[in-house]
């Protein structure tokens, strides 16, 4: 009989341990099938990419130059990944040493020059490939609303917009302010920033 007793309290102990406990996951005792089940979550964060960017040099020579109505133009395109909704949603700023037209025209940002000079140039960043003029002339650090999908693009599943840039960009020199400036070399850095909305 003590044997029984011990063996029944030690049976019981045992039960309410942890490693014998049911769970949520845990299927019956069964002599045929037993079946778990668990959930699975996971988060995916909104996340944004630019590539494909390269430097632009622009060769200028005098014929080029000679009609001062004239400008010259040098443009690219380049890819954004954007996983904020389905129309891959993000906000594009460009940075960049303002230029003499920062508040009244087109001429927003400058390169620097010799002699502490400097050159304007106007700038355009579009969400369409093939339409750069589609969202009107970048300002410093202005943040403007693009989407990936904008004119009927496909939005990417691929960091590098599975191989079709759907963006683009130009830069624009007025053969005026060519004329204009003192002969040298001209150089300055542009900063594309993309971020989710």
């Amino acid at each position: 009989m003590k044997k029984m007793l011990v063996i029944a309290a030690a049976l019981a102990a045992m039960s309410s341990t942890s490693a014998f406990a049911q769970s949520a996951g845990d299927g019956q005792l069964s002599s045929t099938a037993s079946t778990a089940q668990f959930d699975i979550t996971t988060v995916i964060p909104k996340m944004v990419r630019i590539s494909g960017l390269e430097d632009i040099s622009l060769s200028v020579t005098a014929a080029a130059v000679s009609n001062p109505s004239g400008s010259q133009n040098v443009g690219q395109r380049f890819c954004v990944y954007s996983n904020d909704s389905v129309d891959g949603l993000y906000k594009l700023t460009v940075d960049g040493q303002a230029g003499a037209e920062l508040n009244t025209g087109e001429a927003k940002f400058s390169l620097s020059g010799p002699n502490n000079t400097t050159l304007s140039f106007a700038l355009w960043a579009s969400d369409r490939a093939s339409d750069v003029y589609y969202k009107g002339t970048a300002a410093p650090g202005v943040a403007k609303n693009m989407q990936t999908t904008a004119g009927g693009q496909t939005r990417p599943t691929t960091l590098n917009c599975n191989g079709t840039e759907n963006a683009s960009m130009n830069v624009r020199f007025t053969n005026a302010r060519i004329l204009a400036a003192l002969a040298g070399s001209y150089t300055g850095t542009m900063t594309f920033t993309v971020a989710p909305l």
